[in-house]
């Protein structure tokens, strides 16, 4: 339960800014507030923003694409991908240096690869230049470059 609230906590802090609140929406945002107060007054907004938050609706809402939470371009697979990466780039960093391990096996199905071996020797000698930033989202930008790129992992990743 600790892990699904964290998840869910860390989903809505880091990847809901890559979710763009259509204009239908005022200032409280998308959620079942917004559905359900549609004026758009300051304090009709105040009491839409607080039902959004009070009853963690407009979390489920991006989460789902659903109560009016649309995306832009921005798929469940790769909110899976970043949420991933940011909870697990100690380790990942860890493992691509030596070319295996488990969460490096597990991020490679998230990016829908399914030759893991392919996968870490790319990783290993990519290490440097995928690492160098020392950010997740550089990361997981220059990985997905990669899957998309490379010969070797063109073959063996559906992305």
């Amino acid at each position: 339960m600790k892990r699904i609230l964290a998840v869910s906590l860390f989903f809505a802090l880091v990847a809901s800014p890559l979710y763009v609140a259509s204009a239908k929406h005022g200032a409280a945002g998308c959620g079942l507030g917004s559905i359900v107060i549609t004026e758009n007054k300051k304090v009709h907004q105040v009491i839409a923003a607080t039902v959004n938050g009070t009853l963690g609706n407009q979390t489920f809402g991006i989460s789902t694409g659903t109560l009016g939470c649309e995306t832009s371009g921005f798929t469940q697979k790769q909110a899976e991908q970043q949420i991933f990466v940011h909870m697990n780039f100690q380790s990942l960093e860890q493992e691509f240096a030596k070319g295996s391990g488990e969460k490096m096996e597990a991020f490679a199905s998230l990016m829908g690869c399914s030759d893991m071996g392919t996968f870490g020797k790319v990783g290993k000698e990519k290490f440097s230049a995928l690492f160098d930033q020392n950010t997740p989202d550089s990361f997981l930008e220059k990985m997905r470059f990669e899957v998309a790129n490379n010969s070797a992992l063109v073959g063996s990743c559906k992305i």
